[in-house]
């Protein structure tokens, strides 16, 4: 068998900091640094430059050293680029952080509990940099399931951001109660927040993302954070429409959203804007110190209580329950398929201040899921503590009311307790020549006989050119009702207000309070304005 001979080339080698100027073509091995660079030539030879161009190797980095990027503007053209600095390719794609570069899926089937923390960890809250400003990026979720065992922990400064509603899923099963958490720059949760001057939870964004639960336990839980903003996102659990509540005691209802607080460390300025909360036993459930909370624009449905407020706060301090949940609004919100009250207000502690503002609210609220006119009918709102309000809500329930006392009679009050409903302004046309008092169409449940009823009609009648401006006034329980109107005019318009109770046929709890009128004949209607204000 002959033998081949390879011959032996040998090129220049040596360390980093001691490769020379090579020769055009001439090859150089960087031993220490595992490189390989190529002589450029001379400008003689017609070389660009002189020096040396590095070979691209496995131990070379190619983003770092030969992929560059340069800002060139829109479509791509370079006139647009004009004082743009160039930057390795490497600097600019770590400005988006992804929860891939740490390992999660988001395949819906691999556990990315473990992978999800580890992110949130080493951008918010690493020991080497949680304190500078420039590790506070945001963490982008890319469409997809995140399956997860175990709570994700949401710390001081994250910013999260996924594709939106049912597109960027975090989707919880196995044990342990919460499907997200907040906690501090340290990784510290619930009680231990704050321990060891930890920054406690604060400035925190969430957006574009859906947390499902899915067993009967809760999505999000608010501990002890302020400045805490969601957007678009979806809670969604596993509770379907009859089922029953599992109490007041902690963690035993499911909920969407929960607080933790204290009262040296309270919750406090959070909003909610543009998100979904469906298939929970309790949509809300703040017990514990949490004030100025703000839903805007938001859909609530699929629950046995929408809102519940107060129900674990005592007043007595020192467990996060001293003060309660207060200034809590719901604003230009939908609520449909809740079986008990939307909103529950508990007389606890100092629970107060809650506002119901521009919301709409089915038929398909308060009546146990049974339909309207159920026995089991219970007012809308109900709120139990002062310094709270529903103001320019709708309710299709009341609208639904039939006023011949045939069917759809709703017992329950739209909203019950203690504070003041505001309806939105209604208008009515008074027919002319009615000498017989005939119904405005406004009807409200009159109480029992020691649970009275406030209601002011601030009101503006049109009959030609001549109009009213008054306020009448009823004071009404089952028993009986009295009345004033007040009111000034540029001249007669021909109009009576009156007030009478109704629903005769029934219960006295069955009473309604009905308003009417009667009309002058001056061969033309008249036109009636009227906001409603009830203390409840």
């Amino acid at each position: 068998m002959p033998i081949v001979q390879i011959s032996r080339i040998q090129h220049r080698r040596g360390k980093s900091t001691d490769l020379p100027q090579l020769a055009a073509g001439e090859l150089g091995w960087v031993i220490d640094d595992q490189k390989l660079y190529i002589g450029n030539g001379t400008l003689a030879d017609g070389a660009p430059n002189i020096g040396n161009t590095e070979i691209v190797t496995t131990g070379s980095s190619a983003f770092g050293a030969a992929l560059k990027y340069l800002y060139h503007g829109y479509l791509g053209d370079p006139g647009k680029s004009g004082d743009a600095t160039q930057r390795t390719l490497q600097t600019k794609l770590d400005e988006r952080v992804s929860v891939k570069d740490f390992g999660a899926k988001g395949d819906g089937s691999t556990d990315d509990a473990s992978a999800i923390n580890k992110a949130l960890e080493k951008i918010y809250y690493n020991a080497a940099d949680k304190t500078d400003p420039r590790s506070r990026q945001i963490l982008f979720f890319p469409a997809g399931q995140y399956n997860i065992t175990s709570a994700i922990k949401i710390p001081t400064y994250a910013h999260l951001v996924g594709e939106g509603q049912d597109k960027t899923i975090l989707y919880k099963t196995g044990s342990g109660n919460h499907l997200a958490v907040t906690v501090d720059n340290a990784g510290q949760g619930d009680g231990t927040i704050g321990n060891s001057s930890a920054v406690t939870p604060k400035n925190i964004s969430i957006e574009g993302i859906t947390f499902k639960q899915g067993t009967a336990k809760q999505g999000l839980s608010i501990d002890s954070t302020t400045s805490l903003y969601v957007r678009n996102c979806k809670f969604q659990g596993t509770y379907a429409s009859g089922g029953a509540d599992s109490g007041d005691v902690e963690f035993a209802s499911s909920a969407a959203v929960t607080n933790r607080s204290t009262d040296a460390l309270p919750s406090s300025n959070v909003v909610f804007e543009q998100c979904t909360f469906t298939k929970f036993m309790r949509l809300v459930e703040f017990s514990e110190d949490i004030t100025s909370v703000r839903f805007r624009d938001c859909d609530f449905s699929v629950a046995y209580y929408g809102a519940r407020l107060g129900a674990r706060t005592n007043g007595s301090g020192g467990t996060g329950i001293k003060i309660g949940p207060r200034n809590i609004q719901f604003l230009n919100s939908r609520w449909s398929d809740i079986g008990q009250n939307a909103i529950s207000v508990l007389n606890n502690g100092s629970v107060k201040n809650v506002v119901s503002f521009g919301n709409w609210y089915a038929k398909t609220v308060g009546n146990n899921f049974e339909g309207v006119g159920s026995i089991r009918e219970v007012p809308i709102i109900d709120y139990n503590a002062d310094e709270c309000e529903s103001i320019a809500d709708y309710f299709e329930r009341s609208d639904l009311r039939r006023t011949d006392g045939s069917s759809e009679l709703n017992m329950a009050p739209e909203v019950q307790g203690i504070g003041k409903q505001v309806k939105a302004v209604k208008q009515f046309t008074l027919a002319n020549n009615t000498s017989t008092a005939t119904t405005t169409t406004l009807e409200f449940p009159a109480g029992s006989t020691t649970l009275g009823k406030s209601i002011v009609l601030n009101y503006k009648i049109e009959r030609g050119s001549n109009f009213r401006v008054g306020q009448f006034i009823i004071c009404a329980s089952s028993a009986g009702v009295n009345y004033d109107d007040t009111f000034n005019e540029s001249a007669d318009v021909g109009v009576e207000l009156t007030a009478t109770i109704g629903r005769d046929d029934s219960t006295s709890l069955d009473k309604t309070v009905i308003v009417k009128y009667t009309t002058t004949n001056t061969g033309t209607a008249a036109t009636m304005d009227a906001e409603v204000e009830t203390l409840v």
